[in-house]
């Protein structure tokens, strides 16, 4: 059956057009990132001077964008188990998108003031609460919405995938606190990692089922 087919193979719409309306909104935040790289002020011209004025544009450009993927890629198969949406859902979903489009702003942040201090604490309580977002759209519909999971999923596979999203959270926020009291802003590459790695995780977590 399609998943978005609701109880007895009436398609949900109500459903679907919320997964519309987030897969526009992730579009748009990861297109505005791009908009947040601009050459040097006083850029000489030269691709080395570029580059050396680039770099931390450049790499708060990437942890954002993967960021943005990542929770897009979560988002997309958390509601690839959904049968279909009601209230709660949707509001949970609309808290998820409103701190989505505000990555761009926390990316100027960092382009504007560096890796340090409350700027980088502030970008990484930002993805912190995006990924606690996603973790209680996740835990509502596991546990409490009825009939929104598919009921093929078993129980233990729900509950580690949940405990998997709260990771990401906790994860993030310790990297934040540690860049913005003096660690080395390489910290922040460690973000990248965690993203494939937790996507690993998950992978082979629901490997044996076929939502």
């Amino acid at each position: 059956m399609d998943m978005l087919d609701g109880e007895g193979g009436v398609r949900d719409y109500n459903l679907e057009r919320l997964i519309m309306l987030s897969d526009g909104v992730f579009a748009i935040a990861l297109t505005l990132l791009a908009l947040e790289l601009r050459p040097p002020e006083h850029w000489d011209g030269s691709a080395l001077g570029l580059l050396d004025g680039m770099i931390l544009p450049l790499m708060a450009f990437l942890i954002s964008f993967m960021s943005i993927g990542f929770y897009w890629t979560g988002h997309r198969r958390s509601f690839k188990r959904f049968r279909k949406a009601d209230g709660a859902l949707t509001a949970l979903n609309f808290v998820l998108l409103a701190l989505v489009t505000l990555v761009p702003v926390g990316t100027r942040m960092i382009i504007g003031h560096g890796v340090k201090g409350d700027s980088v604490l502030l970008y990484a309580g930002l993805l912190c609460a995006i990924g606690v977002a996603n973790a209680a759209l996740w835990g509502y519909a596991a546990f409490v919405g009825r009939g929104i999971i598919d009921p093929a999923m078993p129980f233990g596979l729900r509950l580690v995938i949940f405990l998997i999203l709260l990771l990401v959270p906790g994860t993030m926020g310790t990297l934040g606190v540690l860049a913005g009291s003096g660690g080395s802003p390489w910290l922040f590459v460690l973000m990248g990692v965690l993203w494939v790695g937790v996507a690993v995780i998950r992978r082979r977590v629901g490997k044996g089922y076929e939502g």
